[in-house]
């Protein structure tokens, strides 16, 4: 089962006098274990995670502020940068970017449409022995949230648009794929895009486009392995986001307005 639609969290009494008029989400963790080291605080468009060291070394406290106002950038597209040298030759991945991205007057619409190309595009595949690389989920069309990311990527940058792949925790039901007891969740990879008016701005390419909920806990370095020593235990939530909901042939992607 995939875990990577976005969700309106329980409401946390404790957190009820802390919620906005435009009703952002919040989420308050406690993060134990030797890999608790991988967060630090974390901060882009509409996403704050703040580390907070706990007493006695018992770990650290996480919280997460998700806010509910809509994107506001308006910068304009093509962005006008030069095509990213470091990217390998792929001719077809170029005109599936080029075409998907047409006739976008703001990078905003131009991301909207790579990302709602790319999931109507893809099918989720648990397989862990699959290649994620770019090419070989171009090829497939199957993919985890590894290849969804790392493909996303791949075609904004051949869009000219600045974007990174982000890992980190997704907090999810017991039926996730790759669900883990003692985080509650999975680990997974999602994508941050740069624009220039507003900064870095989450998206994940399998569930949503320019916002993320206060499920997702980015880790603030980057892990070559999978951590092994890391507990996560949910406190408190409350608030909701108002995204709206595409319909995609393998589920929905849920997008944060612009203004």
């Amino acid at each position: 089962m995939r875990a990577t639609c976005l969700g309106i969290l329980g409401l946390g009494a404790g957190l009820l006098a802390g919620i906005t008029a435009r009703a952002d989400e919040l989420a308050v963790y406690r993060a134990a274990g030797a890999d608790a080291s991988l967060f630090d605080q974390y901060d882009n468009d509409g996403y704050s995670l703040a580390v907070s060291p706990l007493p006695r070394g018992e770990g650290v406290e996480l919280r997460v502020r998700v806010s509910a106002a809509p994107l506001s950038s308006r910068a304009p597209f093509p962005t006008g940068g030069p095509r990213d040298s470091s990217l390998p030759q792929a001719p077809e991945r170029d005109e599936l970017a080029r075409g998907l991205a047409r006739g976008s007057a703001y990078e905003a619409q131009a991301v909207e449409r790579i990302l709602e190309g790319l999931a109507s595009r893809l099918r989720y595949d648990p397989d862990r022995t699959r290649r994620q690389d770019p090419a070989s989920v171009f090829a497939s069309r199957r993919a985890h949230c590894v290849g969804y990311s790392e493909l996303a990527v791949d075609l904004l940058r051949r869009a000219g648009i600045a974007a990174r792949t982000v890992q980190g925790v997704l907090r999810a039901g017991p039926g996730a794929d790759g669900y883990e007891a003692g985080i509650g969740g999975v680990y997974h990879r999602w994508i941050e895009i740069y624009y220039p008016d507003s900064g870095f701005v989450f998206s994940d390419p399998s569930a949503s486009i320019n916002g993320v909920d206060a499920r997702y806990l980015p880790f603030g370095r980057r892990t070559l392995v999978r951590p092994k020593r890391l507990t996560l235990t949910r406190l408190e939530s409350g608030g909701s986001l108002d995204y709206d909901v595409w319909r995609m042939p393998d589920g929905v992607l849920r997008v944060r307005p612009n203004r």
